[in-house]
């Protein structure tokens, strides 16, 4: 590939992220710091907090050098977005926890907005200064793999020993992986899950510890479950399809992703058209898209979250979306289950995003970044992890602690995690994702059926996986 496509691609990649980043809905952990495109809310100066719990702007830490390191440590930064509240309490106390573990090393932490952090990352990576380790959007490695961008870690985990990427989910790891080299570890990932309201099952007549399993019957239940007023509105609807993104149902559909890693498009798989002539007809056709439409406009958060409200009955979210029945309701009486198959015995296919511990290629101690990287990672920093924030780490082990499995959205997370579906914005067809989308938005439209739309996005995706060559 030449230079000047390989460059476009990658500020493509950079700049499409927050279509289906990474996990999309950390934003749950308190009802302060957070924000629904990952993670605690930014501050708008970059930060950066050392263990003795000094803070100064990263603008003015960049320009310090190795020595300034408390002691004879060599200093290194970590960067994200997770400038406030719970997630930025988390990240500064697993780098005191390693500072404490050894003595050659002091990482300190540095945050930027969401998205600024990666281009700031991008451009002082180009620049030949860039960060010790960052948080990265688990669904681009490849691209900064293919570019040179991220240091190739393949000979580090050789020197762990057989296994060692075994801890990971396999889905996650393989997304860490360009021309059979690793370039970063994953970190933290998501699944869909479908809560619903129990007491609005027992005023239904439904049983309240046997949720739906197929699509048909989510259509059975949701209707028992709505409430209409005499107006024709509805109090209250038994299910709202538009909290997860129309890309998400497609790979929740049949598990597949639109393209693979030879190039095979899979836009217009029967599951994809059924479960969108699906969605059509069982909500935005019954209802009235104007009707939907004007009912989602009163959706917000805290009390107004529709679910806390009881404006909904069943929807599907993240696991930490319980933390605002936590906060905001907590005698609510609700469960939780995977998400419907489009079939009597098909598979709870989920869709999830992520984040991954990255090295930036030309990092001044790649071994001391390593070090850091293998210590977040690992069964500890990730049980801490979850527990305080309330994401699906990456570490299986981790993921499966008995401590975790107090909290039902765990369970629920851990036995959706096999059939979850981790998307990648693939070198074989960069921004697939964001070409389909307006097809589905005809088909909610009633525009174009599903076969018609999905079929005009096959060909397009086809067309540029065919460009990409």
């Amino acid at each position: 590939m030449k230079k000047k496509k390989l460059i476009g691609l990658m500020l493509a990649a950079v700049l499409s992220v927050t279509s289906l980043a990474g996990c999309g809905n950390q934003n749950s952990a308190d009802a302060t710091g957070s924000t629904d495109n990952g993670g605690a809310e930014a501050s708008g100066t970059a930060e950066n907090t050392d263990t003795a719990g000094s803070t100064v702007t990263a603008e003015t830490e960049n320009t310090n050098t190795q020595e300034e390191a408390s002691g004879e440590r060599i200093k290194l930064e970590v960067w994200d977005w997770w400038g406030d509240g719970q997630y930025k309490y988390v990240i500064e106390q697993l780098c005191q926890n390693f500072n404490e573990s050894q003595d050659k090393y002091e990482v300190v932490h540095v945050n930027y907005p969401w998205g600024d952090v990666w281009t700031k990352a991008l451009a002082a990576t180009a620049a030949g200064n860039p960060p010790d380790i960052i948080i990265q959007d688990i669904r681009t490695v490849t691209h900064r793999g293919q570019a040179n961008q991220a240091t190739d870690l393949t000979d580090l985990i050789a020197q762990e020993g057989e296994g060692f990427t075994d801890q990971f989910y396999p889905q996650l790891m393989d997304a860490m992986i360009y021309d059979g080299r690793v370039y970063g570890l994953p970190y933290v990932t998501d699944t869909r899950i479908l809560y619903y309201d129990k007491d609005a099952f027992t005023e239904a007549g439904l049983d309240p510890e046997t949720p739906p399993q197929t699509w048909d019957e989510l259509v059975e239940y949701a209707r028992k479950l709505d409430i209409q007023n005499e107006d024709g509105t509805y109090e209250r609807l038994g299910f709202y399809p538009g909290t997860l993104e129309w890309n998400a149902w497609a790979f929740s559909a049949d598990g597949k992703d639109y393209t693979d890693t030879e190039g095979n498009v899979t836009v217009n798989t029967p599951e994809k058209v059924k479960l969108f002539e699906n969605i059509y007809t069982d909500f935005y056709e019954y209802y009235g898209k104007k009707e939907l439409d004007s009912f989602s406009a009163e959706f917000g958060s805290g009390m107004t979250n529709p679910f806390v409200a009881g404006k909904v009955a069943m929807w599907v979210n993240t696991p930490t979306e319980f933390t605002k029945v936590r906060d905001f309701a907590p005698e609510k009486n609700y469960g939780v289950t995977l998400m419907p198959a489009l079939e009597e015995g098909g598979e709870h296919y989920s869709w999830g995003g992520g984040f991954s511990v990255e090295i930036p290629y030309g990092a001044k101690d790649v071994q001391g970044s390593w070090e850091f990287a293998k210590f977040i990672t690992s069964k500890e920093s990730q049980v801490f992890w979850a527990s305080q924030v309330y994401d699906t780490v990456a570490n299986i082990e981790a993921s499966q602690d008995p401590s975790l499995m107090e909290i039902p959205v765990f369970k629920a997370a851990l036995e959706a995690m096999p059939t979850t579906v981790v998307t990648l914005d693939r070198l074989t067809a960069p921004g697939a994702s964001d070409i389909v989308l307006p097809y589905l938005d005809e088909i909610i439209l009633g525009s174009k059926t599903p076969q018609e739309a999905l079929d005009e996005a096959q060909a397009q995706v086809e067309q540029l996986v065919n460009d990409s060559k």
